[in-house]
């Protein structure tokens, strides 16, 4: 039975391609079939519009939101009669600043987004604490300006496989309100995904968003959140519960919603019942995509006694199972996202070229997924490898 007070109603609503007028069509009759924009924001809010920049990515390479799915939000809000602001700090290792924002909302094509629906595009790089007693594992956050001057924040994420949380995409994409380079100190502190995952929900409870809008028109599978492939779904997910919407996804790319840290957390704590989540809309059925590549850091699928042997077995000795970084020295530009990000700094740049200290790293992935240069390759060792055929 679903909590009282939490809906966790999820529209899913077929989307065939990033035409302007179909994605708008499919953004509205989500969000209607919700109860309408109306529902969720008021006339005269300032309303921060959040989604996936990661570092600013062209379009086409699934590593950000479509700018056409960001565009038809920001009309039905500005329709309602919203002061709307674009915004989100760049993934970690990248300094949050003005011109860093500038070159990821163009490249994003989010510059373009604002020029069109006429609303504004954060360049404030202030933050401030927000308190959080009743959090879990954190009862305070560093937060980005305008999502604290916000009077509501809604979410508009990209369906992405995630070499360490799994799967990004409602509740992860609030990582994003955390400035650049103090994430690295999540990472650090929270060292296995579950435990990543409850930091999630806090930081979702905490903050609060009115809607979450998932596009999953093309998503990516394999290493994400940057390194992966563009896969289609053809599909925009709409709901106003992070763990409700996440749940829906993780089922039609072939995931249990459980093996995600904060949907088990969300379900730990009483916060959502995946069994009462109910969809509205067309089948989702008809949008699964079973065979989606997962990363290569996957271990979930079955539930046996002998498979819960080899799980534990990589649990305590995670390091032996997981993938290890490397760099790709001919492809490396010594740029140092990698060695900013490194909660752990188990990276160096020498020579104009970085180097991994593998003693020392905690197989977060940090590196990998911040590299542009697809300069860090990840390889397991012969027991890691050994395992993973047991897993497979």
């Amino acid at each position: 039975m679903q909590p009282t007070g939490r809906d966790a109603t999820v529209a899913v609503v077929g989307c065939d391609g990033y035409a302007p007028d179909e994605v708008d069509a499919a953004v509205r009759r989500a969000v209607d079939l919700l109860g309408g924009i109306e529902k969720f924001v008021a006339p005269g809010e300032r309303v921060l519009l959040k989604p996936n920049l990661l570092q600013g990515q062209e379009p086409e390479r699934c590593v950000t939101t479509h700018p056409a799915v960001v565009a038809a939000v920001a009309g039905l809000l500005v329709e309602r009669g919203c002061r709307v602001v674009i915004g989100d700090s760049p993934g970690a290792g990248i300094v949050y600043n003005e011109a860093n924002l500038r070159r990821a909302y163009a490249r994003s094509g989010f510059a373009a987004v604002a020029e069109e629906t006429g609303v504004a595009l954060n360049y404030d790089t202030g933050c401030r604490t927000v308190a959080y007693p009743e959090g879990e594992v954190m009862k305070q956050f560093s937060i980005i300006a305008p999502a604290v001057d916000a009077d509501a924040i809604v979410v508009v994420s990209k369906a992405k496989t995630h070499m360490w949380t799994r799967m990004t995409g409602a509740a992860k994409n609030l990582f994003g309100l955390i400035p650049g380079l103090e994430k690295p100190v999540f990472h650090f502190r929270f060292r296995d995904e579950y435990a990543f995952g409850r930091m999630i929900v806090d930081l979702n409870e905490c903050m609060r968003p009115r809607l979450q809008v998932v596009d999953a028109v093309m998503a990516m599978e394999g290493d994400g959140p940057q390194s992966g492939s563009p896969r289609k779904v053809g599909v925009i997910l709409a709901g106003s519960d992070s763990s409700a919407v996440d749940t829906v996804l993780a089922r039609l790319i072939g995931m249990d919603p459980l093996e995600i840290g904060s949907i088990r957390s969300a379900v730990e704590r009483g916060l959502i019942d995946p069994a009462a989540v109910r969809t509205v809309g067309d089948n989702p059925a008809d949008f699964a995509v079973p065979d989606f590549k997962k990363p290569s850091t996957y271990a979930g699928g079955g539930a046996g006694i002998w498979r819960r042997v080899v799980l534990a077995v990589v649990q305590r000795f995670g390091k032996a199972y997981a993938p290890r970084p490397a760099v790709i020295a001919q492809a490396c530009i010594g740029c140092g996202k990698c060695e900013r990000i490194c909660p752990v700094h188990a990276i160096t740049i020498t020579e104009g070229k970085a180097t991994i200290d593998l003693a020392r790293c905690i197989r977060c992935y940090c590196c990998h997924e911040m590299c542009t240069e697809h300069a860090v390759a990840l390889s397991r060792g012969p027991a890691g490898r050994l395992l993973a055929r047991l897993l497979g």
